[in-house]
């Protein structure tokens, strides 16, 4: 009961239950689309067609979302993982219920669908009265109109738990379009580049709910770093948020567990990355032995007929000199190739930290290794053929036909 009861103190500050005399066309319109709309995309195009401004089309969302994805406590027990972010949007939709990820990442689909500039942000959400901080984390949203960042929580404004431990399904109009300096009083981003403030309040501020630093201006560009951010490759972009969550203070249980989920994250990341490359040179090394083996083929066709005289039957100087043509074709492609693999094998460096995974990159790269010597060795062993099968067949059709059979092998 205790991870809710953040919620439930919440509860007695709402004065506005109802609505937004502003939103009172749109929300009377939003709470509902026609049943043949089952996309994100349809309904999202459906709510904005005729709405002209951005926070307009951001309301229509809201209400939309807030009606009719219901808050599934039962969830909260559960490791719910998705196979894809899509798979995640339409389990939402198709349901109807869902948490905090499930609302904020619909709406930011829904969003990106429409042309809003739209943010999922995690963090958690400190008690009011109180130094307490839930045991589970929490995920809101932050809109960008008209150039200025707001905030707004689906999960809170679609509902409620009452003094039972149940779930209210009920409107909540306290969490729309909120400004920075009034939303980090009640939600904390993990990241402190999400308070969208230019002198961001630390955690240990934000721990004994000192909030002077608002009143204060400070010189941190947030809209700079987040373009800046979005420049930046994935393992880099974590890296710098470590670093800033780092700096801000980690003072309670839930940053320290986020921090610890970036870094495995960055882990995940670089073995993935490590298996890109490593797949990459795989496929090369395979290339390779196929080239390899054609090679062979053709060099083994060119001794069939060598046995037979290029009779039985007869063979046209065209097919000889074609047929040892692409036996040193493919032996030599396979040859470039190997080396190339070899390269790229031996310069390939895991750049992780997990024991684990570096056991396992290596012996990874060893196996791979073992089997381009292999190849190597198949190499040493055909390649004296092909060049003494080149060489006699370059003798041999040079040679006046009468004559051939003359031309010695070696």
């Amino acid at each position: 009961m205790a991870k809710y009861l953040y919620i439930l103190i919440l509860l007695f500050s709402f004065n506005n239950v109802n609505g937004n005399p502003k939103y009172e066309e749109i929300d009377k319109k939003s709470k509902s689309v026609p049943d043949s709309l089952k996309t994100p995309e349809k309904i999202a195009k459906y709510l904005t067609l005729k709405l002209k401004s951005e926070d307009e089309k951001v309301r229509a969302l809201h209400i939309w979302i807030t009606h009719n994805i219901k808050y599934d406590l039962s969830l909260l027990d559960k490791n719910v993982t998705y196979t894809s972010y899509d798979k995640l949007i339409d389990d939402t939709i198709n349901f109807g219920t869902g948490i905090c990820d499930n609302y904020s990442q619909l709406f930011h689909y829904m969003c990106n669908s429409i042309g809003i500039e739209s943010y999922v942000i995690v963090g958690y959400t400190p008690e009011i009265d109180s130094n307490e901080i839930p045991e589970i984390s929490h995920s809101w949203n932050a809109v960008k109109i008209e150039g200025d960042y707001l905030f707004l929580d689906n999960t809170w404004a679609a509902g409620y738990v009452n003094y039972k431990g149940n779930y209210v399904h009920k409107f909540i109009d306290e969490y729309f379009l909120i400004p920075s300096k009034e939303f980090i009083k009640t939600h904390v981003p993990f990241d402190p580049i999400w308070q969208f403030l230019n002198n961001p309040i630390n955690n240990f501020d934000l721990k004994n709910k000192d909030f002077t630093n608002l009143y204060v201006n400070g010189t941190f560009n947030y809209k700079d770093s987040i373009s800046t951010m979005k420049t930046l490759d994935s393992i880099t972009r974590i890296k710098n948020k470590i670093k800033r969550i780092t700096q801000s203070g980690i003072t309670n249980k839930l940053i320290q567990k986020y921090l610890n989920e970036s870094k495995e994250q960055i882990e995940h990341l670089n073995f993935s990355k490590w298996v890109v490359y490593y797949n990459d040179i795989t496929k090369i090394v395979n290339s390779a032995q196929d080239e390899i083996n054609m090679g062979i083929n053709f060099d083994n066709t060119f001794i069939d007929y060598l046995n037979k005289r290029f009779r039985n039957p007869k063979i046209s100087d065209s097919q000889i000199e074609n047929t040892i043509d692409k036996a040193n074709l493919h032996l030599y492609q396979g040859i470039n190739q190997l080396k190339k693999s070899k390269k790229r094998i031996y310069s390939l460096k895991y750049s992780g930290e997990n024991m684990e995974k570096i056991k396992q990159t290596k012996n990874y790269k060893k196996s791979l290794i073992d089997f381009i010597t292999e190849l190597e060795r198949k190499i040493l062993e055909v390649e004296p053929s092909i060049i003494n099968n080149t060489n006699y067949s370059k003798r041999y059709l040079k040679k006046w036909k009468p004559l051939r059979n003359f031309v010695p092998y070696k």
